[in-house]
């Protein structure tokens, strides 16, 4: 229960509810580094809850090349906006980048909680919510901004580049691409490259006087 506590759509249920709800059929998956959690064109049949670690989910596309969509940190819902959709096939792959565990909730079970309890359907609304907006804003980036304002973004979100090819699969370019751009933006003085701590290269965006 003191995990569940952890997600939003939980956090404030009473220890009965959330016994209430356990007695429905679920299941706790432990989860090492590497580990294949859902296969792109898996049917969403529960609500999977990721209690510990980060994700990380793919998209192939026509040429054979995976976009890496996001990364996802715990305590997160995976795949919510596909639990009750009539085409419920999930589109991407889903695997552990670190290890983890994921709790796989009963769909029926759970809706059946829902309606019993009226903040859960909010919390859950909400969370939907949510990612509209994420997947909104992330399609946006493909379809409006060229690569160049792409790759400006991505830095000033996360401070620094330091894997192009990690940072290449994560904006769906070919990394000679990325490379490209960002010696442009150093050209420009918009980035700097740095080293770190550990002598890693990186890149960040030049603050502006």
């Amino acid at each position: 229960m003191e995990e569940l506590k952890t997600f939003p759509l939980f956090n404030t249920c009473t220890d009965e509810e959330l016994q209430e709800l356990l007695q429905s059929p679920h299941r706790r998956e432990e989860y090492v580094a590497g580990d294949l959690v859902v296969n792109a064109g898996t049917p969403c049949r529960s609500l999977m809850l990721l209690a510990q670690g980060t994700v990380e989910t793919r998209m192939g596309g026509a040429n054979g090349r995976e976009v890496v969509i996001e990364q996802m940190r715990s305590p997160t819902a995976l795949a919510p906006a596909f639990l009750f959709a009539e085409d419920n096939t999930i589109p991407v792959e889903v695997s552990m980048r670190t290890d983890g565990v994921v709790w796989y909730i009963n769909r029926e079970a759970f809706f059946n909680f829902m309606t019993q309890h009226p903040h859960v359907l909010r919390a859950f609304l909400q969370t939907l919510s949510a990612r509209s907006r994420f997947l909104s804003g992330k399609v946006k980036g493909f379809a409006v901004k060229g690569l160049r304002d792409r790759v400006l973004d991505h830095i000033r979100k996360h401070d620094t580049i330091t894997n192009v090819s990690e940072t290449a699969e994560q904006l769906g370019v070919a990394r000679p691409s990325l490379s490209r751009v960002l010696a442009e933006l150093q050209a420009d003085g918009l980035v700097e490259r740095i080293n770190l701590s550990n002598n890693v290269k990186a890149y960040r965006a030049v603050i502006q006087k």
